[in-house]
């Protein structure tokens, strides 16, 4: 089978990429426009495919998911807060933010609110920057070849990590050669985008409502709209909007909206782009004078097997596979269960244990709940974790 037949399998899921790895927007999907009319598989197939895309512009995310109000200070430990308060006058201490956000925690925190803008560029499958434009700063993820850099200007740090191209032939190798030998057992032609697309849309039919929504024109290029909207009546999905370019294909825009919430809950969208490729130094990387550097050090194959530890049994296989059919069969009600003994002991220390936490969550029966208008996420007392897109009843049905 040719490589370019198997994209189309996760070519499908592109919007959720585009959503998931963009920074940034605010959808001004104005300007009629009229373009050939196509069936909500024709517009599926058109989804792009082209490892050679060449691209660049401006990317705008706004997110409205709901959360409380946030005292807290970005990347301050907890112990400069707490010698604070001892030190502060008693009438100050409410501009005292309850509680730090650090690393990660810090950077996810801040994606799930507000807007940011940020920069894309793109050369194929090898070469990529994405230029998240802060107040006073910026923040650099880029891909050049093998060297994969990431800079915060704001902090002066640079953590530098290089694929090991070997491993990477070897996985792809072994990807395909799997596809190949069980391809048959696929219920549709995995070489027709046309019979690809069509079966995603009959298993979503089952869950949803699909519509091809009204042309629009997004960054000044013409675009069709596809819109699904669970059937389900205890999704907080009200309905996800995805736009496409009408030449290349490409995902311009995603579009979350959240039952019950006039605004858009999470949007993702291009406020302008080009086509034409980009210029080649802005991929180059070069360390600023006086920055910190910090190597990462990729995991080989040979780590990812010692850390994946023994194979799995035949039980764990079973278990897996009915977890998965169950969650099929819930569809846009499906909820997820973490085992307490499948958490991660860092996890419990640095999410659990930190004052935030409980100031971003509310006390329930059996535990706490972070909620947001598309997710809620259930933190039982006895270690496990429930998560899902239903509301706080179904959730607490399912830790039941």
């Amino acid at each position: 089978m040719k490589r370019t037949k198997i994209r189309w399998i996760p070519a499908i899921v592109a919007p959720v990429l585009v959503a998931g790895t963009v920074f940034g927007f605010s959808v001004s999907a104005s300007a009629a426009v009229d373009l050939p009319d196509k069936s909500a598989s024709q517009i599926m197939q058109m989804m792009n495919t082209n490892e050679n895309i060449a691209f660049s512009g401006k990317v705008v995310k706004k997110a409205s998911l709901g959360l409380p109000p946030m005292n807290i200070i970005p990347d301050i430990s907890q112990s400069m807060i707490d010698e604070a308060a001892k030190n502060m006058p008693a009438e100050m201490k409410d501009f005292l933010p309850q509680a730090s956000a650090q690393g990660e925690l810090a950077l996810a925190l801040e994606f799930l609110a507000g807007t940011h803008t940020a920069n894309v560029y793109v050369d194929g499958m090898n070469k990529a920057r994405l230029q998240v434009l802060d107040l006073l700063s910026e923040r650099d993820f880029i891909r050049n070849g093998s060297d994969l850099w990431f800079y915060d200007a704001g902090k002066q740090s640079v953590k530098h990590s290089v694929i090991n191209a070997a491993d990477q032939a070897r996985a792809e190798k072994e990807a395909k050669t799997f596809f190949d030998a069980n391809s048959s057992l696929l219920p549709f032609d995995a070489t027709s985008p046309a019979a690809v697309a069509d079966y995603f849309l009959a298993q979503a039919g089952n869950d949803a409502v699909i519509t091809v929504g009204k042309d629009v024109k997004i960054a000044g290029r013409g675009a069709y709209q596809i819109s699904v909207s669970p059937k389900s009546a205890d999704s907080l999905i009200q309905s996800v909007s995805v736009a496409m370019d009408a030449e290349t294909g490409l995902p311009l825009s995603v579009v979350v909206r959240a039952v019950g919430q006039s605004t858009p809950a999470f949007e993702v969208a291009f406020e302008s782009i080009s086509f034409e490729k980009p210029a080649a130094a802005n991929f180059d990387f070069v360390v600023p004078a006086g920055a910190n550097v910090t190597e990462v050090v990729a995991p080989t194959e040979a780590d990812v097997r010692k850390y994946a530890g023994k194979a799995p049994t035949m039980k764990d296989q079973l278990d897996a596979l009915a977890a998965f059919n169950k969650a099929r069969a819930a569809g846009w009600s499906a909820v997820v269960e973490v085992p307490a003994d499948k958490i991660p002991a860092q996890f419990n220390s640095q999410i659990l244990g930190n004052k935030l936490f409980k100031e971003l969550t509310k006390p329930v029966v059996g535990g706490r709940i972070f909620s947001t208008s598309l997710l809620n996420v259930f933190f039982a007392d006895d270690g496990r974790i429930f998560a899902g897109a239903v509301n706080t009843q179904k959730l607490l049905e399912a830790a039941k």
